[in-house]
């Protein structure tokens, strides 16, 4: 039997090419790497361009989602569904959020589709500033927690602000009364763009 030498290393790579697991951030990216170990708190992986290159490795609480070669999901992310995290960030908002101008008013925040308002409201529960819709699954960045005196903590998303006549890239402002508060609000965020990005 003849063997032709030349198809044999074309089948290799094809396998290999094929041959990857996947990667998806909480930051928004993704990419094909071959998994080494998924150990307790991170994992280790190569490039796949580069094989025989160094092994990196990355913080669990960075990855949102692995993606194995057999198709099995492992979701690291804290919210499995987007209504889960949904429910989380409006209670936590309506609870702990203040105007950003006026301590003396809260915040009232609802999901329509994709996309959040956040409403001041009086002591009465009327509403004073109205808020505009901002598109969640077009979150460009999450900035760090500002955080400040008195437990006060800023959460800052670069995303579309959507007015009645037009969508433009702009920064929405969360003021929130408890640090820790926000950094679970903004878990839960990350976790969310993620959700609604692959939808």
């Amino acid at each position: 039997m003849k063997i032709n030498y030349y198809i044999l290393p074309l089948l290799v790579a094809g396998n290999l090419f094929y041959s990857q697991d996947k990667i998806s951030m909480k930051n928004g990216s993704s990419f094909d790497a071959k998994l080494i170990e998924v150990g307790p708190t991170n994992i280790t992986y190569k490039e796949l361009d580069n094989p025989d290159g160094p092994t990196h490795s990355l913080d669990k609480s960075e990855i949102y989602q692995i993606t194995y070669i057999n198709g099995k999901t492992d979701v690291l992310g804290k919210y499995k569904t987007a209504d889960e995290a949904e429910k989380f960030i409006i209670s936590k908002i309506n609870e702990y959020g203040i105007d950003r101008d006026r301590n003396d008013l809260s915040l009232h925040a609802e999901f329509e589709g994709n996309n959040i308002k956040i409403n001041s409201l009086n002591a009465k529960g009327r509403i004073v500033h109205e808020g505009d819709f901002w598109d969640f699954s077009k979150v460009v960045a999450f900035h760090n927690i500002s955080r400040r005196k008195d437990n006060i903590a800023y959460l800052n998303i670069v995303t579309y602000k959507i007015t009645k006549s037009k969508k433009e890239l702009n920064k929405l402002v969360i003021k929130l009364t408890d640090h820790e508060v926000a950094a679970n609000v903004l878990e839960a965020m990350k976790d969310l763009k993620i959700m609604l990005k692959e939808d």
